[in-house]
């Protein structure tokens, strides 16, 4: 795998950094630790990240570069391989792009792309790859790597965590990783945040054949004063870990009227359910992006026939 990687880091003098929009712990982790990776080992470079910002941003700034900047310029992209997931879709003018990921898509793009869905975050990858060329990490570059590596996991309990994710989490602690901090910075949580969880756990429904939902309007954002992802991505698993209960599943009308779905399930693959509707991830963890309430129906039924038919 380092052998795709290493001509490329060598040809270029300015590498660019892109992931996800709206990242999650893991995107923003592996964007900035493989720039702090990359500035360690080879100070000759030029090394930016940028892309769009939200509440973890702790781990690092993005950089406001000009579009000149692609020219003749390596551009990575971590965390995803969908075009429209992309957050700035400048990596396009680079001289050439590595793509490289943990989830199950295949790029839709021209790219040289590396993608490993074995491994439970994109940070365990990223670092299981340099660390066996012997990289110097330092405290940011192990500390944003580690983040990556604990949200991905849901702090290790998650299915898919293995061995491995556990070496690479000693690892990264042996550099000096900053696990305190991590959780300092990712579970103290502000009062808002804490009644959203009440609302969640207070509000969500349940299908006929146990599959708990929540359909969340704008409205709700607005009457918590929390941003669109901690509304969706970060109350999802609210409803998790309840007996009898294997799937669930977030809807959440952003500020376009696009309606993010956050699908989650505790034993069977849903991933294709996610795909039909144009989105991906992992068979246990996926999404997509819907364009309607409605359509937010019609997909909840069809998790319901799943589930129904799993049980059967």
């Amino acid at each position: 795998m380092f052998d795709q990687i290493k001509p490329l880091i060598d040809q270029y003098d300015r590498i660019i950094i892109h992931r996800h929009t709206n990242p999650d712990g893991d995107a923003y982790g592996s964007q900035l630790g493989l720039k702090r990776l990359l500035e360690l080992n080879h100070p000759d470079k030029e090394v930016y990240a940028v892309g769009d910002v939200n509440n973890f941003r702790f781990l690092g700034e993005m950089d406001d570069i000009p579009d000149a900047y692609y020219e003749g310029a390596l551009a990575i992209v971590v965390d995803v391989c969908v075009t429209r997931l992309i957050s700035d879709d400048r990596y396009l003018r680079a001289d050439q792009v590595l793509v490289i990921d943990h989830h199950l898509n295949q790029p839709d793009f021209d790219c040289i792309a590396i993608i490993e869905s074995n491994h439970i975050a994109c940070a365990e990858l990223i670092v299981s790859v340099f660390m066996e060329q012997n990289y110097a990490f330092d405290e940011i570059a192990a500390t944003r790597f580690l983040t990556g590596l604990v949200t991905d996991s849901g702090r290790f309990l998650y299915p898919f965590t293995t061995s491995r994710s556990f070496e690479i989490a000693a690892y990264l602690l042996q550099q000096g990783g900053r696990l305190q901090w991590i959780y300092d910075n990712l579970y103290t949580e502000d009062l808002n945040f804490k009644k959203l969880r009440g609302y969640f756990i207070n509000n969500f429904k349940v299908t006929p054949h146990n599959v708990a939902y929540m359909m969340n309007d704008k409205h709700v954002k607005e009457a918590f004063d929390v941003t669109t992802f901690i509304v969706s991505r970060a109350m999802v698993n609210q409803m998790s870990g309840l007996r009898d209960i294997h799937i669930w599943a977030n809807f959440t009308e952003d500020d376009n009227g696009e309606i993010l779905v956050e699908l989650r399930s505790a034993k069977e693959s849903i991933v294709h359910l996610a795909r039909k509707y144009g989105g991906g991830g992992h068979a246990l963890a996926c999404g997509c992006t819907l364009y309607s309430f409605d359509e937010a129906k019609q997909l909840l039924q069809e998790l319901d026939d799943f589930a129904k038919g799993s049980t059967t």
